[in-house]
């Protein structure tokens, strides 16, 4: 049994799989520090269970700031992240040190934050589209050693019944750097500086902690250029996806629905049910990284979307959607100020004939997959 988990964490990211013990977790964050948002981290583990595997989308504060709880409440195994140039670390690190924002050892040195114990393994980043290579040799979890691998390397592992593939891919977006540069600029900020001179941080930036906190709301989910996706599910190279899926069973999946409307739309979605396979997006725009393409070895399974950056219309291209009926969870804050998620991403998911799930602080509105190999 596959247990896949979008967590309801708010206006952040928190989603959690467990494949016959073995447990991964992608992002682990919200933007408000809360105390409810702990819990929900505390108790979807029991203390000190084994985290096989932690994935970091991107460096956000709404996706990362949980992470020390999980860290505190469990053995983090591995952590897979995208590699970060040593500008882009340094700029972060001052960005994040005037917002006093507690996650500066996580950028800075991540094995002195997790600890000695778990292994480091970043992911190099890529500026292409192109699909995952129909050659590439997968990298078997249990005797991955490497500290740095490629960005779209198929990583396997074995289970008793069935074999499962988590592909992580790190698309670089170098408009975005430029998009904070500018800002900063304007903002009267020297950005070499800022890279370079930690002198100019203390003196300068801390004194205007305003100022940057306008920047940082003005491109949050682009303050960091990398956002690593994540494909979680049938290895579908050099066979047939549909045809290996139902070795799978159907896969049950629960959520709460009282209205007519959704019991129809989940009828109609159901009989697309050996589609197994999710992809994690974290806040990556859809506008540019084409995942249908980076991933079309593998669309074929592919039943489940997390909607980027918290429904934001403008990071959507509502074509993902255009072949099949898909499950499109979002997370998003109840009573956040940025007015996530869109309602025209709402309607556009919609008229695609699939199914938009808000996935708030609400305990019930959290969004459960059971699949059954």
């Amino acid at each position: 049994m596959i247990e896949r988990i979008f967590h309801p964490i708010g206006q952040g990211a928190f989603y959690s799989e467990k494949h016959d013990g073995f447990n991964i977790v992608y992002d682990c964050g919200n933007w408000r520090n809360t105390k409810l948002a702990d819990k929900v981290v505390k108790q979807a583990y029991f203390k000190d269970e084994i985290i096989d595997i932690l994935f970091i989308s991107h460096f956000d504060y709404d996706h990362v700031n949980k992470i020390k709880t999980l860290s505190e409440h469990t053995q983090i195994k591995k952590v897979i992240m995208p590699l970060l140039h040593n500008d882009e670390k340094t700029l972060l690190i001052n960005l994040y040190r005037a917002l006093n924002f507690s996650i500066l050892t996580l950028i800075e040195n991540p094995q002195e934050f997790f600890g000695q114990e778990t292994q480091i393994i970043t992911i190099e980043p890529s500026e292409n589209n192109e699909s995952i290579n129909d050659n590439i040799e997968p990298i078997d979890l249990d005797e991955l050693s490497n500290t740095t691998i490629e960005s779209g390397s198929i990583l396997r592992k074995k289970f008793n019944t069935y074999e499962w593939v988590f592909i992580p891919f790190n698309y670089e977006y170098k408009d975005r750097n430029t998009k904070l540069e500018n800002l900063l600029i304007t903002s009267g900020f020297d950005v070499e500086k800022l890279k370079t001179d930690s002198k100019y941080t203390i003196n300068e930036v801390i004194l205007n902690r305003k100022k940057i906190k306008d920047i940082y709301t003005k491109v949050s989910g682009n303050i960091n250029q990398n956002s690593m996706l994540l494909y979680s599910g049938i290895n579908c190279l050099h066979r047939d996806c549909e045809q290996e899926a139902f070795c799978f069973d159907y896969p049950y999946r629960y959520f709460r629905c009282d209205e007519e409307f959704h019991h129809i739309r989940w009828h109609r979605m159901a009989r697309q049910r050996h589609r197994v396979s999710c992809i994690y997006t974290g806040d990556t725009d859809l506008n540019v990284v084409r995942i249908k393409s980076i991933f079309r070895n593998f669309w074929k399974s592919v039943g489940t979307i997390q909607i980027p950056h918290h429904g934001d219309i403008k990071s959507f291209d509502k074509a993902i959607l255009d072949d099949k009926y898909y499950w499109c969870p979002i997370s998003v804050g109840e009573k956040n100020s940025y007015g996530h998620p869109s309602y025209k991403l709402i309607s556009e998911i919609v008229a695609q004939n699939s199914y938009p799930i808000l996935v708030t602080e609400n305990l019930s509105s959290g969004f459960v997959e059971h699949i059954r190999c």
